[in-house]
């Protein structure tokens, strides 16, 4: 046995089964360090000798290909590609551990260097709370099929609070910053983002956009499958979006693909982001807040609020499973709360006009009826 004095705390380190074990005992007292080497070696030798069910756990790049083979099969693409991202960025600073050596400090560790690094396209930005957030839960998810798959681990993202989130980071974008926006933008993010703001499509649903989906005659998008069942339905088109839909089908046809907004580097797939140059976009624009693509989908929802749509319609419109869930999407601009405002302001006033008539009158009838007793 052997234990090394760090600091004030003894650490023990020794081989199993061509695994290096060098966890921290806890304990100043040397004495004590030893009795916790010798109770790992003997939990280590138990799982060895078939005394527990639990398998030995793996490294962790190991068991997140078979996490992510796990996940590709469960979950929807988009999720499975954030699961995939994720565990690259866990995997810098997991790499080389076991699941079972992984603590709650680890990860608290991990939580604050990530949400200290820089932003890659944006060195003056550094990482968001809400991204660290969804990297602890596929770290969490990630656990927990470990534990389902009979290894003998102990989740160690239970009990970390997670940061927190803003309660409002949807936004919409006015009239001037969309036409500085669309000034900017490339092909085919133009025509993908003046279809967003024309019928409130997500903008995965606009990039998987087949020709034979689409109506020219009854001026109809037809989504097949989405997000939730919902997803699945038929939208309207407005005429730019009919003029702009008919030009990119000729090209489709030209091109022998069947997607509205094929992928540059293989026709034959749809394309998968346009994110370098959203973001190119909107730098060049000078937009100043943080503006996602999917915000244009925000702000069609609150424009068709604004000119009178009705949220039942809106929320078929949207593909929502739940009039809440379109709620969340409306947001008034400046201009729009304005609007409310002097309309208030103006009822106000009103009222307060005829109020002020109806005490003069009656005080003048009071008069007159006073002076007649007189008389």
């Amino acid at each position: 046995m052997a234990v090394i004095r760090r600091g004030k705390i003894y650490w023990y380190h020794f081989e199993f089964q061509g695994r290096r074990i060098q966890e921290s005992s806890g304990f100043r007292n040397k004495t004590a360090a030893l009795k916790v080497e010798a109770k790992r070696r003997t939990d280590l030798l138990e799982r060895r000798a078939g005394f527990t069910r639990s398998k030995p756990s793996p490294r962790f790049e190991e068991f997140s290909k078979q996490f992510l083979e796990w996940s590709k099969q469960q979950h929807r693409p988009k999720t499975h590609d954030l699961h995939e991202l994720n565990c690259k960025t866990l995997k810098r600073f997991f790499r080389g551990k076991y699941l079972d050596e992984i603590t709650s400090k680890m990860v608290e560790d991990f939580k604050s260097a990530r949400k200290q690094e820089r932003l890659k396209w944006a060195t003056e930005r550094f990482v968001t709370g809400t991204t660290v957030n969804r990297a602890l839960t596929t770290l969490k998810l990630l656990y927990h099929q470990a534990e389902r798959s009979g290894y003998a681990v102990k989740n160690p993202v239970v009990g970390i609070s997670m940061f927190r989130e803003p309660l409002d980071s949807m936004r919409i974008i006015s009239f001037e910053e969309q036409s500085a926006y669309l000034t900017e933008t490339s092909q085919p993010l133009h025509d993908i983002a003046k279809i967003i703001l024309d019928s409130g499509m997500r903008p995965e649903e606009v990039f998987r956009m087949r020709t034979e989906n689409l109506d020219f005659k009854q001026r109809t998008i037809f989504n097949p499958c989405g997000k939730t069942k919902a997803a699945r339905r038929t939208i309207p088109m407005t005429d730019d979006a009919l003029s702009l839909l008919k030009r990119r089908v000729k090209e489709s046809a030209s091109l022998g693909t069947p997607y509205v907004f094929p992928s540059p580097r293989e026709v034959q797939r749809a394309i998968g982001s346009v994110k370098k140059a959203h973001r190119n976009a909107v730098e060049r624009a000078d937009i100043k807040r943080h503006f996602r693509l999917y915000d244009l989908r925000h702000t069609f929802a609150t424009r068709a609020v604004a000119s009178g749509a009705d949220l039942p319609t809106l929320s078929t419109l949207l593909g929502h499973a739940t009039i809440l869930m379109t709620m969340r999407y409306v947001h008034p601009a400046a201009e729009q709360k304005r609007a409310a405002m002097k309309k208030f302001e103006e009822f106000s006033a009103e009222g307060t006009i005829a109020a002020a008539i109806v005490q003069k009158n009656h005080g003048v009838t009071t008069k007159v009826t006073t002076v007649g007793r007189v008389n």
